[in-house]
């Protein structure tokens, strides 16, 4: 194993040199100055997990080329569209991904550098049955851009009628939009999954000192106190959560939709699962219970006012065992469109960022996306 040698706490001199006269005359009458663990705190040397790079402290490397370009062509496949009157198309095979990506550790911090040119074939018929295909190009999917500023191009092949180019114009503008969904997906992923293991344990019990990830710029997007040994991805996030310091989350979104259809998107199972694209439970009563993205969010529905109000327990799996913060979210009904405000207290202040940033790109933003509920009015924090 690897040690890491503490530093001692300063002390007369004639302490330090430990009582070397009356130390040599114990040793010769054979008897052991100390025995494992029963020295002096000061100078014992301690096993650390993270000895190869104590605190983290220097810059680590893991390359994530392979592992994105794999998961780009498994999340890129099969995104589908339709509109009635229009017709459907899917996304049916990622032809080429030329790039890398590296993600790095200094001062656990996690710094992600990425440079993707991907093309993907789709093809779909349109309301009257003509076949069409065509290609999409992502010309630049780079850390310098942020997922929904990334270039999406959409190209017809073959002749271009007004009915193709109906379905062309779906792709571009729905397509699109699921496209970046799938990239934020693997940008998370890649962030909170694949690159946890350069962040190495910092005391005996395997526990992380607190760290964020950046991109290159250094801005911070999510808090990684995160480290587990063999843990499934879905769930690779540490038991210990710091409660002393707690936060509230203050988000206000508009979504071009009734009360009714935004009260229903919140509490139904169904439409639950449609815009998370994962599993999740919704008993849409007080006292029910939920749970969304593989059960990492759950909790229990404390007040509900049909089209008007929600209050629940809620809870990242992560967070110390029977810890919840608490969500009120007030719906009110605007001249075009409903304004949901949220309010969210007792937040450990290690995941205030991840937290924030989730109400936004995990829920809000496929809502608008999936359900159509989108309004072109900016989030305000």
């Amino acid at each position: 194993p690897s040690f890491a040698l503490l530093s001692p706490v300063q002390t007369p001199f004639s302490s330090t040199r430990l009582g070397c006269a009356s130390n040599r005359e114990e040793a010769k009458k054979g008897k052991a100055m100390a025995k494992w663990g029963e020295g002096d705190p000061r100078w014992i040397v301690e096993e650390r997990p993270d000895a190869t790079n104590v605190n983290n402290w220097h810059w680590t490397e893991k390359n994530a080329t392979e592992w994105s370009k794999n998961r780009l062509k498994s999340l890129l496949v099969d995104i589908s569209v339709g509109k009635d009157g229009v017709g459907t198309c899917s996304t049916t095979e990622v032809s080429s991904i030329d790039g890398e990506a590296t993600a790095n550790n200094r001062k656990s911090k996690l710094i992600f550098f990425y440079e993707f040119t991907i093309k993907i074939k789709w093809s779909g018929k349109t309301a009257s049955g003509t076949s069409v295909s065509g290609s999409i190009n992502i010309p630049n999917l780079s850390e310098e851009n942020d997922i929904d500023e990334v270039e999406v191009n959409v190209t017809l092949t073959g002749d271009e009628t007004s009915e193709k180019r109906a379905l062309k114009d779906l792709m571009r503008v729905r397509g699109k939009e699921l496209v970046q969904a799938k990239l934020n997906q693997w940008l998370k992923e890649l962030r909170e999954e694949y690159a946890l293991d350069l962040i190495k344990p910092t005391d005996a019990n395997g526990k992380a000192s607190a760290g964020t990830t950046t991109s290159s710029s250094g801005a911070a997007t999510s808090a990684t106190n995160k480290q587990t040994a063999q843990q499934s991805s879905s769930a690779s996030v540490s038991d210990h959560q710091d409660t002393k310091d707690l936060m509230t989350v203050n988000v206000q979104e508009d979504f071009k939709c009734t009360c009714e259809d935004l009260y229903q998107a919140l509490v139904d199972q169904q439409r639950i699962q449609m815009y998370t694209q994962s599993a999740a439970v919704s008993e849409a009563r007080v006292g029910g219970s939920f749970s969304m993205f593989g059960n990492n969010v759950s909790g229990t529905y404390v007040e509900l006012v049909e089209n008007k109000k929600i209050v629940m327990k809620w809870r990242f799996s992560n967070w110390a065992a029977g810890h919840f913060s608490l969500v009120t979210m007030n719906l009110e009904d605007r001249d075009d469109s409903t304004r949901l405000i949220l309010t969210q207290t007792g937040v450990p202040a290690s995941d205030y960022e991840r937290t924030n940033i989730g109400w936004r790109a995990q829920q809000f933003e496929r809502m608008k996306m999936i359900l159509g509920f989108g309004s072109g009015l900016n989030m305000s924090f």
